[in-house]
Order: C-alpha cells, then sequence, then structure tokens
C-alpha cells in the first residue's frame, strides 16, 4: 500500500495540463496514493467556468480527477486544523485556499505535494514536499 499524499492544485494542474514541470512531479505521483484537498477541487473547477471550457474539456477534468485522485472533503477535523493554521500564520497571512489544503494535509497527516512551498512555509507539523529549488542569492 501506498503512503498518502496531498497533493496541491498547481501540481494536478500540471499534469493535467501536460505542463513542462509534470515531469519533475510525477515521480511523486507515482509513489504514493494521491489525495486532493475538496478545495483545490473547487479551484479546479473554477478556472474551467472563469475559462469557459466546453462541457467536453469539463468532463475530461472530473475524469481526471476521478482516476487519480480521492477528494478529501471537509470535516471537524480539518475546520479544527484550518483554525490552527489560520492563527499560526496571523503575522505571516495564508490564503483561505492554501489554509485549507494545509489543512487537509495537517488532518490526514501526510505530506503535501506542491511547486509552491513558500506558501506552506511555517505551519508547525506541515510536511512539504516540492522539486522546486529556491535560487541562489
Amino acid at each position: 500500500m501506498k503512503p498518502p499524499l496531498i497533493v496541491d492544485t498547481c501540481i494536478f494542474s500540471y499534469d493535467f495540463n501536460q505542463h513542462t514541470l509534470a515531469a519533475d512531479y510525477a515521480k511523486h505521483l507515482e509513489q504514493y496514493e494521491c489525495f486532493l484537498s475538496f478545495q483545490s477541487v473547487a479551484e479546479l473547477y473554477q478556472g474551467a467556468m472563469q475559462k469557459n471550457w466546453e462541457e467536453r474539456k469539463k468532463e475530461k477534468l472530473k475524469r481526471a480527477i476521478a482516476k487519480k485522485y480521492t477528494i478529501i472533503h471537509s470535516d471537524d477535523s480539518i475546520i479544527a486544523w484550518f483554525a490552527f493554521v489560520k492563527a499560526v500564520r496571523q503575522c505571516q497571512p495564508i490564503g483561505v485556499g492554501d489554509a485549507w489544503i494545509a489543512a487537509t494535509a495537517l488532518a490526514l497527516g501526510c505530506p503535501l505535494l506542491t511547486h509552491n512551498a513558500k506558501d506552506f512555509e511555517n505551519i508547525p507539523g506541515l510536511e512539504v514536499v516540492t522539486e522546486y529549488q529556491k535560487p541562489l542569492t
């Protein structure tokens, strides 16, 4: 059995859109049992609506989600973790969407795969996995 992994919206999008960065994250998607937070799914559907996708492409998105991912819906545990994330990041504000995604990973006790690791910095207990290397300064 593969260990669980929460996949951030950006990683799903790279894979779905065959972005050049998808190859960098493919090994993670193969090594783990992949989950999406309800928040990521909402963001994906919102993007499709804002871009006026035709029904065929929206159905392709739904099939891609169902094929590789289990959607984690909000529950009392995720709500409590969301409050924790927002509280610990009050001096370094975090977006509502990112807070829900981080809370989902914390509630499941599993890592979060993202290309935007900076968005999830300084959240105690959150393991962030990324292939993004910060440039040397």
